[in-house]
């Protein structure tokens, strides 16, 4: 096992500008902790600089304490999985799993207990005399995966290794690295663009926009308070709702409704007098027949006309529309965040999560409530969080800043999930 350290690390290629910018953060030893964020965001960049398979133009990566900048990819004793496999069509499942070690010169007799054992831990023994051309895409994942497991090694660095996975087996094999990763307890660094994979699997997660690391939390901090707007836009499923406000005093009008902002909003609100941005989340909007008569206070009760109902058995969403949001600065940063869907002419459409028994159907004139407790207040020229308390040590990001040092992880009481991680086929 290893602890990982970034500290400003960057990635610039030749008359271009910087992949990764100034990467700071640790990976302690045993953790699974996840790169996340959309394509072309430079995660796939900084966990091939981690594995030495990408030159590293500034910064520093130490793995327990020493410089590995300039060591050699198979000298640093990780292993990786990709995307695409990378097992040999024309060796068995054993032979797979043994390569790696008949490289490193393994005895015949470690190398079999090495691969019996992992075999049995991915349920592969029964496949071990099979190729891959009679496998299922997840069985490959697995032998991948086997392989990466036998070396041992210090760190499993995995690239996106569900994403050609149907949707079913995606989650079967979030479950299967989860178990994996907790009874190894190797640190693992896990990329992924898809969020719901990095909320469920990782002890962290890293956010990353444009190459810069916007923010590094649990899953739930990362959740409850985002330190922008692309976080906020990026981390939950729905995504968070975005409204045009203004504040005046303790007052916040939207444009549905006009209410009292609750304390806890207040006392965190770090802004003045004037335009904001927004932030609800689906689940914080209910049909006023559901919501108890004493919480009713909390937030403001408003009529809308509903567009649409998805049922999705126990969750059920209801989409209606408001005018007048589709302002300038939520049209910028629409663009600038990639964080925004943009509203179609003068009318934007809000999704609310509603209870299961809602009667709710498209074109009703609805009464919903809004918990304002749960509102998010953004800055209209950077995206940063109003209402977000920071650590004592972490001042507030605004999106277009660099990331500050993060601090050292606490630990999590949620499994860490399974990472592991195979060598490409030239068994590096």
């Amino acid at each position: 096992m290893a602890e990982i350290v970034l500290d400003q690390v960057s990635k610039r290629f030749k008359d271009g500008p910087a992949v990764v910018d100034r990467a700071t953060f640790t990976i302690a030893d045993g953790e699974f902790f996840i790169l996340v964020g959309p394509s072309g965001c430079g995660k796939s960049t900084l966990l091939n600089m981690i594995v030495g398979l990408e030159d590293v133009s500034d910064g520093e990566i130490e793995v327990d304490g020493a410089v590995v900048n300039d060591v050699d990819p198979k000298d640093r004793g990780m292993a990786m999985v990709f995307q695409s496999y990378a097992i040999y069509p024309h060796m068995t499942v054993r032979e797979n799993m043994e390569f790696p070690l008949k490289l490193k010169k393994v005895p015949k007799d470690e190398i079999a207990r090495r691969v019996d054992e992992t075999a049995k831990m991915l349920e592969l023994t029964e496949l071990l005399e099979r190729k891959p051309a009679n496998l299922s895409g997840g069985q490959r994942q697995r032998v991948a995966m086997g392989r990466a497991i036998v070396r041992e090694p210090k760190a499993f660095l995995m690239d996106e290794p569900l994403s050609n996975l149907d949707a079913k087996l995606r989650v079967q094999m979030r479950a299967t690295l989860a178990e994996l990763q907790a009874r190894l307890g190797v640190t693992t660094v896990y990329v992924t663009h898809d969020q719901t994979e990095a909320m469920t699997l990782g002890h962290r997660v890293a956010v990353l926009r444009k190459g810069v690391v916007q923010q590094v939390g649990s899953p739930r901090e990362l959740y409850r308070d985002p330190v922008n707007l692309f976080v906020a836009g990026f981390i939950g499923s729905p995504a968070m709702n975005f409204l045009p406000g203004r504040v005046s005093g303790s007052r916040l009008q939207v444009p549905f409704a006009e209410f009292e902002l609750p304390g806890q909003v207040t006392d965190r609100y770090t802004g003045g007098d004037g335009k904001v941005i927004v932030g609800v989340r689906p689940e914080n909007f209910e049909d006023v027949h559901f919501v108890a008569d004493e919480l009713r206070s909390h937030g403001p009760t408003f009529s809308a006309r509903i567009d649409m109902i998805e049922w999705l058995g126990a969750d059920v969403f209801a989409f209606f529309r408001i005018g007048g949001s589709s302002t300038d600065d939520l049209s910028r940063l629409a663009q600038d965040l990639d964080a925004i869907e943009l509203a179609e002419g003068d009318q934007q459409r809000i999704s609310a999560k509603i209870d299961r028994s809602s009667e709710l159907r498209a074109g009703d004139d609805a009464e919903l409530w809004l918990d304002a407790r749960e509102i998010h207040l953004f800055d209209v020229e950077t995206g940063e969080n109003l209402s977000r308390t920071p650590p004592d040590d972490e001042p507030p990001v605004a999106a277009d800043q660099a990331p500050q040092p993060e601090p050292q992880p606490e630990p999590q009481a949620t499994p860490a999930p399974s990472s592991t991680a195979t060598s490409a086929p030239s068994g590096s």
